[in-house]
């Protein structure tokens, strides 16, 4: 299922900021708020981390892992969380972040070019905020984090635009 969600997600996502104005893609709403350029700098560095993550280790783990884990913390888009990594501030243009996401949607591909999730059953992964979890779990992750990246995107826009 999340197979085909991440891609109707990721579409999504770029329809978002297409038609914004480059100046505004950069603005940020407030000083401790991100701009569109750096959410969708977050989520392509993201993507790269959390697949990077699977298939090191999809590739190299014995470990098992059967129970899902709960990712309903990104439903709420109210509840703030820390990133780990901040994006840069540094001024982006659209092809740019363009390219950042199909760069790193290469990862998912190459994921799921390598896998399905029968033959990952019971395999997992160690993310850091939510720790051993089922590898295959990972196209949930991302798409739920994409999901919530994308209704903050739209509060951005209402907020400068």
């Amino acid at each position: 299922m999340w197979e085909t969600k991440v891609i109707e997600i990721r579409t999504r996502v770029k329809a978002s900021f297409m038609n914004v104005p480059i100046e505004k893609l950069n603005e940020k709403p407030s000083p401790e708020e991100w701009s569109i350029a750096q959410i969708i700098l977050h989520l392509a560095g993201a993507e790269k981390r959390f697949l990077t993550l699977a298939i090191e280790s999809a590739e190299n783990q014995t470990g098992t892992c059967e129970n899902r884990v709960d990712l309903s913390v990104f439903d709420d888009p109210s509840k703030k969380l820390k990133a780990p990594i901040e994006p840069t501030s540094v001024f982006q243009k659209k092809e740019d972040l363009m390219l950042a996401l199909d760069e790193s949607r290469s990862f998912t591909t190459r994921f799921l070019e390598l896998y399905t999730q029968e033959s990952l059953k019971s395999r997992s992964m160690n993310h850091h905020r939510f720790g051993d979890m089922p590898i295959w779990q990972v196209l949930e992750l991302l798409g739920k984090h994409e999901q919530r990246h994308l209704v903050q995107v739209e509060e951005v826009k209402r907020r400068i635009l």
